[in-house]
């Protein structure tokens, strides 16, 4: 039974995150501003249980050593939403998280993927 509770979680917190990513990224493509503001602060709270502030401030290390406390599920979502709070705020740092994430998860897991290397690609345009 609780093998089935920790799956049943971490699927209602991907579709939960899933749903939030999908406004964030709906804000950022529309660049609809009549479209009410999509306040990232909470994907931070509410998804990761922690300050914006104090996740921009983990040096590299301590990303990587919070990224390892997570659930391999949550660490692309958590890269996802520095990737689209970078370009949304036009934030270096939250990019440059983002990639570490991306890259991280991709060598620790093996697994890589186009829209990945397209985010990638992004996070280095902005970057430059």
């Amino acid at each position: 039974m609780g093998i089935r509770y920790e799956k049943d979680t971490i699927l209602n917190w991907i579709n939960e995150m899933g749903k939030f990513l999908r406004l964030v990224v709906g804000k950022w493509e529309d660049f609809d501003e009549s479209q009410a503001p999509v306040d990232i602060e909470i994907g931070y709270n509410d998804f990761f249980k922690r300050e914006r502030a104090d996740l921009l401030a983990l040096g590299e290390d301590e990303l990587k050593q919070f990224a390892d406390r997570l659930e391999s599920e949550q660490v692309r979502p958590l890269a996802l939403l520095f990737l689209y709070d970078g370009l949304i705020n036009k934030e270096r740092e939250a990019l440059q998280k983002a990639k570490l994430l991306l890259e991280y998860q991709a060598a620790k897991t093996g697994n890589f993927s186009f829209e990945d290397f397209e985010h990638l690609a992004t996070i280095d345009r902005h970057l430059k």
